[in-house]
């Protein structure tokens, strides 16, 4: 009877030690298609056109839950295209950046094994890589690129158990440079995996 008590004691105790160590913090990585249309004005130019281009993105982000809420920081590596059209012309600009979004978002439905949210926030993209590829690079040699630019996104996701799919629509809020290229325009779909 005294070993059962014991035994008995030891899991609570147990039981009460791992739920004040349970963290409400999970980690994950995620991937995905990043689809990117450029603004681009350029003086005196009317038969321009803007296209969008596939790139993709790999990353990692930690989710702070507080009960339906939660913030949600990311770094990713994000590759994008997008092509440029003067004259039946046509050019791609590839840019090569890292992302910091940061998010705040909701948990509709919040089920054990299934979750819908929607989420919004900043996004600070640093640029760590471009070229422009195409006749057309005369018009843009001169192009002086913003080493960072800031971007907002705006999406719903679900969760199954720890898999979890996202999109999005990510839209500029600075220029992506100081002349031709204004604010790109993307939309995001990812696919993770919540590590623990």
């Amino acid at each position: 009877m005294k070993k059962l008590l014991l035994v008995a004691a030891i899991c609570l105790f147990s039981s009460a030690l791992f739920a004040q160590l349970a963290s409400p913090i999970s980690f994950g990585v995620h991937g995905g298609i990043v689809s990117t249309k450029l603004d681009t004005k350029i003086p005196n130019v009317s038969d321009l056109k803007d296209k969008s281009d596939n790139g993709m993105m790999l990353g990692v982000f930690a989710r702070i839950n507080i009960k339906k809420w939660y913030i949600q920081p990311e770094l990713n590596f994000v590759s994008r295209k997008s092509e440029i059209v003067i004259g039946g012309v046509s050019g791609e600009f590839k840019t090569k950046s890292m992302d910091i979004p940061i998010l705040l978002g909701y948990k509709i439905v919040k089920l054990p094994m299934f979750k819908l949210r929607a989420f919004a926030g900043p996004v600070a993209s640093f640029n760590i890589d471009d070229s422009f590829s195409s006749t057309l690079s005369q018009q843009f040699k001169d192009e002086d690129l913003e080493g960072a630019v800031w971007n907002a996104k705006v999406g719903a996701g679900i969760d199954v158990w720890k898999l979890t799919l996202d999109v999005d629509y990510e839209f500029g809020l600075t220029d992506v440079s100081s002349e031709f290229l204004k604010k790109n325009k993307m939309m995001n779909v990812t696919l993770g995996f919540r590590l623990f």
